[in-house]
């Protein structure tokens, strides 16, 4: 073996490597930004759950059982509630994943010496935290009724018993989570295309006649993204059937919403794609970035696997610009809950938010770019 050789070898592909930048991200970057991403999936922990309490005891001891389920602030108190008709509107908008029943003569019970119940009433959309809550309830709930209880009440005290019932998805299945938030992912193909042909156009040589006609920049584009779009909402027939025929996932919203809501993400999705074709040259590092913006942190950041993280700043604010996020709260609430698109005005108003800005963005800086 020749060292001379060997280190000529070396030289020339270390300048390989530097002169061709996506090499140099792929065996740089993109290593640190994969562990990032797949770091989360050794974790389901949710460090946070908002609820609402409705108390029909109004005792010392109702009082006291709220106070331990929140002391360590795992559980949030975001509401305090009359009336059982308001829970559905609470787990409806999404302000609150629990509601906590304490029926009336709790108290009474317990000190009788007989065992009770309290109700833990979650949406079940998302079938890994709705797990995850009525784990913890119980297990606290049992704690509680063991170590509080007998100090509070004496040692005849019965005990505690909470019941998990899951609203909109009995069952909590997670195919009933997880397909409706699988759209998300699914339908950004139509943008990944419409950055790949806009790429090849540049690869192929066919750009530069192009932009030597009279046809504007934004005619360009438009034209293109119709076509894209067109496209994407037929796919949405056999998505439909796929999803509500062989996973039979219930769909108890309005096909017209579930239509408007997928142009918003597909003009959020398309803004994006545009960007990315405006940077890069090749139909490969397209599809590169593409599967990096879109595809991995729509599973692992967007709520599709696990819940948010809104302990990190730089997480929340991640998952919030991604478009997947968005729509995978609202795929779900149409598909299990059947909101409206008033209901689910705060993820639309984002969803809608990323779609400007990124769309505008794009356009832009390609009509500059021809000019």
């Amino acid at each position: 073996m020749s060292l001379p050789r060997l280190f000529a070898i070396a030289r020339k592909e270390i300048h390989h490597v530097t002169r061709d930048v996506r090499t140099l991200l792929l065996v740089t970057i993109v290593p640190a930004f994969l562990l990032l991403l797949l770091a989360y999936v050794f974790s389901f922990d949710v460090e946070h759950f908002d609820l609402i309490v409705l108390d029909q005891d109004k005792t010392a001891v109702s009082r006291q059982y709220v106070a331990d389920l929140t002391g360590d602030r795992t559980f949030r108190v975001v509401g305090n509630i009359e009336g059982y008709d308001e829970i559905d509107m609470w787990l409806q908008t999404g302000r609150a994943r629990l509601a906590l029943v304490i029926q009336h003569g709790t108290a009474a019970e317990l000190q009788a010496g007989r065992s009770t119940h309290v109700q833990a009433v979650i949406d079940g959309v998302d079938s890994i935290t709705g797990g995850q809550l009525i784990s913890q309830i119980e297990a606290r709930t049992r704690l509680f009724s063991v170590s509080r209880l007998p100090r509070l009440m004496g040692q005849r005290s019965g005990f505690i018993d909470a019941r998990g019932v899951a609203w909109y998805n009995p069952a909590i299945k997670s195919l009933y989570s997880m397909v409706p938030g699988l759209l998300a992912v699914v339908l950004t193909m139509p943008a990944l295309a419409f950055a790949i042909t806009l790429t090849r156009e540049k690869e192929l040589g066919s750009f530069e006649g192009l932009a030597a006609t009279p046809i504007r920049g934004l005619e360009y584009l438009i034209g293109k993204m119709i076509t894209y779009v067109g496209f994407g909402l037929l796919s949405l027939i056999p998505l439909l059937m796929v999803t509500t025929f062989w996973f039979r996932v219930p769909f108890r919203g309005s096909p017209i919403i579930l239509i408007s809501v997928t142009v918003i993400y597909f003009a959020a999705t398309f803004g994006v794609s545009m960007l990315v074709a405006n940077f890069v040259k090749t139909q490969q590092a397209a599809m590169l970035f593409m599967i990096l913006l879109f595809f991995i942190p729509s599973f692992f950041l967007s709520g599709l696997i696990l819940p948010i993280d809104t302990s990190s700043i730089a997480t929340r604010l991640s998952s919030e610009i991604l478009p997947s996020t968005h729509f995978i709260i609202i795929a779900r609430g149409v598909f299990l809950k059947g909101l409206d698109l008033l209901e689910m005005r705060v993820p639309l108003m984002n969803l809608l938010a990323v779609g400007v800005v990124t769309l505008g963005l794009s356009l832009s800086i390609f009509r500059k770019r021809i000019g």
